[in-house]
């Protein structure tokens, strides 16, 4: 069910904040200037990295689950939920255990789930994969058709509805061949596993040994990874050549420096840290450590880096999807897939253009009540705090709104400055299911996030976003099978959504807090709207310059980064954007629905109840119609 074989790893937003954030922000706060007089005048008159699900090991044996011996999906069985929660734990014991990243960062004890044996692999990578997904996909919906939805509980009705989809939605994905892309500036593998790397748990000396075994499998999977790309070079379908000289640099910083490198820093304290283990022991592991490193890991990075120097002068599409034969198509697919929404591109875009006009609006009435207010968000008395207090007063601010969720910590760690240079503002670490009390927090510092925009960041991945989210979830569904169906669209949305709600808290009035979430609002709808203008409406670098220009931006150098981030990364701003804007729009109709009933409070945990799934799901369960 996932693409890439990689743990969740919740992201903030890519902006070019040091750059051009604060120009918007003047941009907009300069009410009765330019466009946005026009504009206010003219209204005033009349938008984990995660490990696959459908791998490649179960796709060639598609009827394992349908044939299990447990005999689900057989008429005789009487008691439908029985056969269903049956079916879901097999389901789940089969694809967890497809590949050990993925299992290490889902459960801390698998064979508390009956999972006592499982490969040492990533995975597999190839241009059949979607392929073979589909079909595996199509296997397991004939057997969900012998579930009647009327005979299961209310939680199993649900995930059967859920699942439905996910399986729907990967079939979809089979009707575009090379396509896909795993490696992208930001949330590509070759940036991300070395951070889950880093973050891999020792708790017993079996830890050690399958991680070091999973070490060893990074050059046949890296392998696979290039003779993908070669077939999508020879397709005429590989990557911009900018963005391949990103990911070489990348590739180039990560071993640049293997004696002192942080995996084998962060191995040697780990392994250092295990009790049961002798001196001598920890010296051999850690010496294992560094020559697998050396031997097999770094020139598998350099056969990366080989590989795409070879083919970026193979590239024949500098600009967006839509200029591929399918590609208008495939951004379709894979927006719907991004995003969770079920709306046709141009209805996304036009709801992001008109809720951009209303932020714009109402930024301009605020001002014009008071042009003080940006000197308040200024001097926000938040500033001073550590991550680590700002995220203890987000804990406590949110108490009388959110539903009691767990104890747990949260580790503030910083990333490395290799990988500074490729890494998002900030990023959350999901904790296994049967361990959500120890959770990690990444922060770039490269980004200078400091004062409110840490801040928010930090709600964005903590309290109330990503943490809170998944900790609240797991810990009232029981069905380990949901950590399996990724909707980023959910999950970045809701954050995106109570990130813009944080202001709140932050000891700004409530004009100024309102003020602030209006105007990151509209930054990120630029963003969405470029993401849709780029890929599906074809937008040169000329045309997305020119959009950009109508709100303030002239900088050549940093409209060329948005172009070019933009194009290697297609549609992830959507999932931010449309996200949030899903949310915002359901909340409005459940207040329309329940006008004398409503509470924030009350829609909070609805949502959260139901848990990551498509809109067009999540809608009905919240608003009664399911």
């Amino acid at each position: 069910m996932y693409k890439y074989p990689v743990p969740a790893m919740r992201h903030c937003y890519f902006h070019f904040h040091r750059k051009i954030r604060f120009s918007l922000c003047l941009a907009l706060f300069l009410i009765g200037l330019g466009i946005f007089c026009a504009a206010v005048c003219n209204c005033a008159d009349s938008d984990t990295w995660i490990a696959q699900f459908l791998t490649e090991d179960q796709q060639t044996s598609p009827d394992a689950v349908h044939n299990s011996d447990s005999a689900i999906g057989q008429t005789s069985i009487t008691d439908a939920d029985t056969a269903f929660d049956a079916f879901l734990s097999k389901l789940f014991r089969q694809e967890a255990s497809a590949n050990l990243l993925n299992l290490h960062y889902t459960l801390e004890n698998p064979s508390a789930y009956g999972i006592t044996e499982y490969q040492a692999s990533l995975g597999s990578y190839t241009s059949d994969s979607p392929k073979k997904a589909a079909a595996f996909a199509e296997n397991i919906l004939t057997t969900l058709l012998q579930f009647d939805s009327e005979n299961l509980s209310s939680e199993n009705q649900l995930t059967l509805d859920i699942l439905n989809d996910h399986l729907t939605q990967a079939k979809a994905g089979a009707d575009f061949y090379c396509y896909d892309e795993p490696l992208t500036p930001t949330t590509g593998l070759q940036s991300q596993i070395p951070i889950l790397l880093a973050e891999y748990t020792f708790h017993n000396q079996q830890d050690i040994s399958d991680y070091l075994e999973l070490l060893t499998d990074i050059p046949r999977y890296f392998s696979q990874i290039c003779a993908y790309e070669e077939e999508k070079a020879a397709a005429g379908r590989f990557m911009p050549s900018y963005t391949a000289r990103t990911i070489v640099d990348q590739c180039h910083d990560f071993t640049s420096n293997p004696k002192q490198h942080y995996l084998v820093t962060t191995f040697n304290q780990k392994s250092a840290a295990l009790t049961d283990l002798s001196k001598n022991e920890q010296l051999a592991y850690q010496e294992q450590n560094q020559a697998i490193l050396e031997q097999e890991v770094f020139p598998a990075f350099n056969l990366l880096t080989d590989t795409l120097e070879k083919l970026s002068d193979r590239t024949i599409n500098e600009a967006g999807l839509c200029h591929f034969p399918e590609g208008t198509k495939y951004y379709e697919y894979l927006v719907q897939d991004c995003t969770g929404s079920s709306d046709s591109i141009d209805s996304l875009k036009k709801r992001t253009a008109n809720q951009r006009k209303e932020d714009l609006l109402l930024i301009s009435q605020l001002l014009e009540q008071n042009p003080d207010l940006p000197a308040e968000s200024e001097n926000c008395a938040i500033a001073p705090q550590s991550p680590e207090e700002m995220l203890a007063t987000l804990r406590d601010a949110i108490s009388e709104e959110f539903p009691v969720f767990p104890e747990c910590n949260v580790t503030v760690k910083y990333v490395n400055e290799a990988m500074e240079d490729y890494l998002s503002p900030a990023f959350y670490l999901t904790s296994p299911l049967d361990h959500l009390t120890e959770n990690a927090i990444y922060i770039n510092q490269k980004n200078g996030y400091e004062g409110l925009r840490l801040f928010t960041t930090l709600a964005h991945e903590g309290f109330p976003g990503h943490l809170y989210q998944n900790v609240y979830f797991h810990s009232v569904c029981d069905l380990p099978i949901r950590s399996l169906l990724s909707y980023p669209g959910y999950t970045e949305g809701w954050a995106t959504f109570v990130e813009l709600h944080s202001y709140t808290y932050s000891g700004l009035s409530a004009d100024a807090a309102r003020l602030c979430a209006a105007n990151q609002a509209a930054i990120l709808s630029l963003y969405a709207t470029a993401d849709i203008g780029i890929h599906y409406d074809g937008w040169t670098l000329d045309d997305t310059a020119t959009f950009f220009s109508t709100y303030g931006f002239t900088d050549e150098e940093v409209l060329r980064d948005i172009f070019e981030l933009i194009v290697g990364e297609p549609a992830n701003y959507l999932k931010y954007y449309i996200g949030y804007l899903e949310f915002h729009d359901l909340q409005e109709d459940m207040k329309k629905q329940n006008p004398d009933t409503y509470t924030d409070s009350a829609f909070y945990e609805k949502v959260l109840e139901i848990g990551p799934a498509p809109f067009k799901i999540l809608r009905a369960y919240v608003l009664g119609n399911r």
